[in-house]
């Protein structure tokens, strides 16, 4: 169904080398490309253009998705890629996300400045087009494999580490029979990761004083055939660290994916090495078929 073709480029390599002294998400949204208008959304809390896309969560052993810390950091995750794939439209996060996230610290340049507090939150239409970039509306086709590979007790809270599939994650073109992943930036381009995987770090907590007069956290299982929650979900939880590229100190940081979490995330991946490059490459008649929502979130209101 794909077809493979890899090209290593002297541009990617300066692509790769660009990226690794930021947060790798300021470029996150897929390629502006065409595409039909779109219809209303089908559920609440989440946006029309992606009707015909859902996340696919996994977890490593004794990690439970569907309650606790991994419940706010699976609506952290979601709303963060869904502002990304609608070209910043900040309006798409689920109930709460406002709340459970501290103001971006914007570039760290300086010493004493931490890399993870760039942007905790996605940046906005707005931001992304004062860089000359422009938004043209499209619909998000696919699923997105989201692997949960650690969640372990961090000072009051927890840091995780977090695969994501971008391979198959696809977009609409400006020719209507034809569809790209949000794996490369163009049919002919270089791919963003050779692997089609992204890797997050994130922390989180639910002893944050800036969360102010939260609700509680959910109080059922959060499992079920929605693709986004009916309300807000992330309870006490605050995300106070967030990073696709450094971690830590101007000067001192470290890369948040170094070559043994890379092949962790990749193993974890659904899709062999070869599907996910397939899928990143050129143009494709159809995009993957999306499948339900895993864990999904429950039907009614909780």
């Amino acid at each position: 169904m794909f077809s493979i073709k890899v090209s290593i480029t002297a541009a990617f390599v300066i692509v790769l080398l660009a990226v690794s002294a930021c947060d790798r998400r300021t470029n996150d949204g897929p390629p502006t490309v065409a595409s039909s208008s779109t219809s209303p959304s089908l559920f609440p809390n989440w946006p029309p253009e992606a009707n015909e896309f859902r996340f696919h969560w996994s977890a490593a052993p004794g990690i439970d998705l569907d309650n606790g810390p991994a419940v706010a950091l699976r609506a952290y995750v979601e709303s963060y890629r869904l502002v990304g794939l609608t070209g910043g439209d900040t309006s798409v996060v689920y109930p709460g996300f406002g709340r459970a996230t501290p103001d971006n610290a914007g570039e760290a340049t300086k010493h004493g400045q931490l890399f993870q507090l760039q942007y905790v939150r996605p940046k906005t239409r707005a931001e992304a087009e004062k860089n000359g970039w422009t938004y043209v509306a499209r619909q998000i086709y696919g699923y997105q494999p989201t692997h949960l590979l650690s969640l372990v007790p961090q000072g009051d809270g927890y840091r995780a580490t977090v695969c994501l599939g971008l391979y198959s994650v696809f977009t609409s073109t400006d020719d209507p029979n034809k569809y790209l992943s949000t794996n490369t930036e163009s049919a002919s381009g270089p791919l963003r990761y050779a692997d089609g995987v992204e890797i997050w770090r994130v922390e989180l907590t639910d002893h944050d004083p800036r969360v102010g007069d939260a609700p509680g956290s959910p109080a059922v299982a959060q499992r079920g055939p929605l693709p986004g929650p009916t309300d807000d979900v992330f309870g006490r939880w605050f995300i106070t660290g967030s990073s696709s590229g450094l971690w830590g100190l101007v000067g001192e940081a470290e890369d948040v994916d170094p070559a043994e979490v890379r092949q962790q995330c990749g193993e974890a991946m659904p899709d062999d090495v070869g599907a996910r490059i397939a899928m990143s490459t050129g143009l494709h008649d159809s995009p993957p078929p999306h499948g339900d929502p895993i864990p999904g979130w429950p039907g009614k209101a909780q």
